[in-house]
Protein backbone atom coordinates (compact mmCIF):
# COMPACT_ATOMS: atom_id res chain seq x y z
CA UNK A 1 0.00 0.00 0.00
CA UNK A 2 1.25 3.24 -0.89
CA UNK A 3 1.46 5.80 2.22
CA UNK A 4 1.31 9.74 1.06
CA UNK A 5 2.14 12.29 4.26
CA UNK A 6 1.93 16.03 3.87
CA UNK A 7 2.04 19.03 6.33
CA UNK A 8 -0.94 21.72 5.55
CA UNK A 9 0.13 25.02 6.19
CA UNK A 10 -2.67 27.57 6.74
CA UNK A 11 -2.56 31.59 6.62
CA UNK A 12 -3.12 33.93 9.43
CA UNK A 13 -6.24 34.11 10.99
CA UNK A 14 -7.70 31.48 8.69
CA UNK A 15 -11.04 29.44 9.72
CA UNK A 16 -9.31 26.06 11.12
CA UNK A 17 -12.90 24.73 11.49
CA UNK A 18 -13.74 24.88 7.76
CA UNK A 19 -10.84 23.66 6.28
CA UNK A 20 -10.59 20.52 7.94
CA UNK A 21 -13.67 19.24 6.61
CA UNK A 22 -12.62 20.61 3.23
CA UNK A 23 -9.92 18.75 3.14
CA UNK A 24 -11.44 15.40 3.63
CA UNK A 25 -14.19 16.09 0.99
CA UNK A 26 -11.45 17.05 -1.76
CA UNK A 27 -9.15 13.55 -0.63
CA UNK A 28 -12.03 11.36 -0.31
CA UNK A 29 -13.34 11.21 -3.77
CA UNK A 30 -9.63 9.85 -5.31
CA UNK A 31 -9.59 7.11 -7.52
CA UNK A 32 -7.76 3.96 -4.98
CA UNK A 33 -7.79 5.93 -1.69
CA UNK A 34 -8.01 3.37 0.87
CA UNK A 35 -8.08 5.64 3.73
CA UNK A 36 -7.77 10.04 4.57
CA UNK A 37 -6.34 11.11 7.31
CA UNK A 38 -6.29 14.67 8.43
CA UNK A 39 -5.45 15.41 12.05
CA UNK A 40 -4.85 19.36 13.88
CA UNK A 41 -1.42 19.51 14.61
CA UNK A 42 -0.88 20.22 18.43
CA UNK A 43 0.45 22.72 20.47
CA UNK A 44 4.39 21.84 20.54
CA UNK A 45 4.94 20.99 16.57
CA UNK A 46 7.44 22.97 15.23
CA UNK A 47 8.33 23.53 11.62
CA UNK A 48 5.13 22.04 10.73
CA UNK A 49 2.16 23.29 9.50
CA UNK A 50 -1.80 23.20 10.75
CA UNK A 51 -2.83 19.97 9.92
CA UNK A 52 -0.84 16.66 9.00
CA UNK A 53 -2.63 14.68 6.22
CA UNK A 54 -2.17 10.85 5.32
CA UNK A 55 -3.48 9.16 2.32
CA UNK A 56 -3.32 5.75 1.95
CA UNK A 57 -3.72 4.09 -1.51
CA UNK A 58 -3.85 0.50 -3.87
CA UNK A 59 -0.34 -0.01 -5.10
CA UNK A 60 -2.11 0.66 -8.20
CA UNK A 61 -4.03 4.35 -7.72
CA UNK A 62 -3.13 7.16 -9.69
CA UNK A 63 -0.47 9.45 -8.76
CA UNK A 64 -1.86 12.15 -6.05
CA UNK A 65 0.03 15.10 -6.79
CA UNK A 66 -1.80 17.28 -8.64
CA UNK A 67 -4.68 16.62 -6.09
CA UNK A 68 -2.91 17.37 -3.00
CA UNK A 69 -1.00 20.45 -4.81
CA UNK A 70 -4.99 21.50 -5.71
CA UNK A 71 -5.70 21.47 -1.79
CA UNK A 72 -3.60 25.41 -1.91
CA UNK A 73 -7.12 26.58 -3.17
CA UNK A 74 -8.96 25.76 -0.21
CA UNK A 75 -9.98 29.02 1.60
CA UNK A 76 -7.31 29.70 4.16
CA UNK A 77 -5.02 27.15 3.04
CA UNK A 78 -1.60 28.78 2.21
CA UNK A 79 0.37 25.83 1.19
CA UNK A 80 1.02 21.94 1.20
CA UNK A 81 4.25 19.95 1.67
CA UNK A 82 3.60 16.40 0.42
CA UNK A 83 5.95 13.56 0.48
CA UNK A 84 5.41 9.63 -0.94
CA UNK A 85 7.83 7.57 0.65
CA UNK A 86 8.60 4.13 0.80
CA UNK A 87 9.51 2.13 4.34
CA UNK A 88 12.65 1.07 5.02
CA UNK A 89 11.94 -0.68 8.38
CA UNK A 90 8.88 -0.60 11.44
CA UNK A 91 7.00 -2.36 13.37
CA UNK A 92 3.56 -2.88 15.35
CA UNK A 93 3.12 -3.67 19.29
CA UNK A 94 -0.29 -2.45 19.10
CA UNK A 95 -2.44 -2.62 15.62
CA UNK A 96 -5.57 -1.95 17.31
CA UNK A 97 -4.82 1.28 18.62
CA UNK A 98 -6.92 3.78 18.51
CA UNK A 99 -7.34 7.32 19.96
CA UNK A 100 -3.87 8.05 19.87
CA UNK A 101 -1.14 9.90 19.08
CA UNK A 102 0.65 10.24 15.21
CA UNK A 103 3.56 11.73 14.95
CA UNK A 104 5.56 12.72 11.73
CA UNK A 105 9.46 13.28 11.55
CA UNK A 106 10.06 14.80 8.42
CA UNK A 107 13.90 15.38 8.05
CA UNK A 108 16.94 16.18 4.91
CA UNK A 109 20.27 14.92 5.38
CA UNK A 110 22.82 17.05 4.61
CA UNK A 111 23.81 17.34 0.94
CA UNK A 112 27.42 16.03 1.83
CA UNK A 113 26.75 13.17 4.47
CA UNK A 114 28.44 9.95 3.71
CA UNK A 115 26.60 7.11 2.97
CA UNK A 116 27.79 5.16 6.05
CA UNK A 117 26.73 8.15 8.00
CA UNK A 118 22.87 7.83 6.30
CA UNK A 119 23.08 4.02 7.32
CA UNK A 120 23.75 4.66 10.67
CA UNK A 121 21.04 7.45 11.35
CA UNK A 122 18.52 5.07 9.78
CA UNK A 123 19.42 2.21 12.48
CA UNK A 124 19.50 4.37 15.30
CA UNK A 125 16.12 5.74 14.90
CA UNK A 126 14.84 1.81 14.39
CA UNK A 127 16.29 0.94 17.22
CA UNK A 128 14.42 3.67 19.60
CA UNK A 129 11.84 1.41 19.64
CA UNK A 130 13.95 -1.44 22.06
CA UNK A 131 14.63 1.29 24.38
CA UNK A 132 10.92 2.83 24.48
CA UNK A 133 7.90 0.82 25.05
CA UNK A 134 5.61 4.24 24.43
CA UNK A 135 6.13 3.79 20.94
CA UNK A 136 3.33 1.60 19.98
CA UNK A 137 4.07 1.34 16.23
CA UNK A 138 6.32 3.03 14.23
CA UNK A 139 7.72 3.22 10.28
CA UNK A 140 10.99 4.64 8.77
CA UNK A 141 10.65 5.15 5.03
CA UNK A 142 12.87 7.26 2.40
CA UNK A 143 11.07 9.76 0.72
CA UNK A 144 10.33 9.11 -3.32
CA UNK A 145 8.83 12.16 -4.49
CA UNK A 146 10.34 15.23 -5.10
CA UNK A 147 11.38 17.20 -2.26
CA UNK A 148 13.64 19.06 0.06
CA UNK A 149 12.61 15.98 2.34
CA UNK A 150 14.62 12.89 2.12
CA UNK A 151 13.00 10.40 5.12
CA UNK A 152 9.99 10.67 7.06
CA UNK A 153 10.14 8.94 10.79
CA UNK A 154 6.50 8.06 12.33
CA UNK A 155 5.17 6.82 14.96
CA UNK A 156 1.78 6.02 16.89
CA UNK A 157 1.65 6.60 20.62
CA UNK A 158 -1.68 5.81 23.01
CA UNK A 159 -0.89 9.06 24.78
CA UNK A 160 0.63 12.38 24.15
CA UNK A 161 3.03 12.11 27.41
CA UNK A 162 4.57 8.96 25.73
CA UNK A 163 6.30 11.23 22.43
CA UNK A 164 6.78 14.43 25.22
CA UNK A 165 8.29 12.58 28.14
CA UNK A 166 9.80 9.16 27.62
CA UNK A 167 10.64 9.76 23.83
CA UNK A 168 11.97 13.13 24.06
CA UNK A 169 13.37 13.11 27.25
CA UNK A 170 15.34 9.05 26.92
CA UNK A 171 18.79 8.41 27.78
CA UNK A 172 19.05 6.57 24.26
CA UNK A 173 17.33 9.75 22.20
CA UNK A 174 20.18 12.08 23.58
CA UNK A 175 23.10 9.63 23.62
CA UNK A 176 22.54 8.26 20.62
CA UNK A 177 19.97 9.43 18.20
CA UNK A 178 20.66 13.54 18.89
CA UNK A 179 24.18 13.55 17.78
CA UNK A 180 23.19 13.01 14.80
CA UNK A 181 20.76 16.04 14.23
CA UNK A 182 23.37 18.30 16.15
CA UNK A 183 26.01 20.78 14.14
CA UNK A 184 28.36 20.35 16.86
CA UNK A 185 28.96 17.10 17.03
CA UNK A 186 31.30 15.31 14.12
CA UNK A 187 28.36 12.48 13.53
CA UNK A 188 25.76 15.55 12.08
CA UNK A 189 23.96 14.17 9.19
CA UNK A 190 20.50 15.59 9.44
CA UNK A 191 20.37 19.46 7.77
CA UNK A 192 16.19 19.90 8.80
CA UNK A 193 13.28 18.71 10.14
CA UNK A 194 10.01 19.14 10.31
CA UNK A 195 8.33 17.66 14.02
CA UNK A 196 4.41 17.08 13.83
CA UNK A 197 1.60 15.56 16.40
CA UNK A 198 -1.47 15.45 16.44
CA UNK A 199 -4.89 13.30 17.86
CA UNK A 200 -4.75 9.93 16.22
CA UNK A 201 -8.65 8.07 15.41
CA UNK A 202 -7.05 4.81 14.69
CA UNK A 203 -3.68 3.40 13.67
CA UNK A 204 -2.27 4.49 10.12
CA UNK A 205 0.72 2.31 10.28
CA UNK A 206 -1.30 -1.28 10.45
CA UNK A 207 -3.83 -0.60 7.99
CA UNK A 208 -0.19 0.70 6.09
CA UNK A 209 0.86 -3.24 6.22
CA UNK A 210 -2.02 -4.82 5.32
Amino acid sequence: MRHETAQVFVAPNADASAIEPALHARMAALPGLRRVSVGRNLEGSWGAGAYTLDLLAADHAPDFGAAVAGLAHVPGVARVDRVVSVGIGGGLRTPGLREGIWRTLMLRVREHASDANVAALEQALLRMPDYMPGIRNWRLARVTSSSTWTHVWQQEFARVDDLLGEYLMHPFHWGRVDRWFDVECPEWTVAAISHAFCPLGASLLADTTN
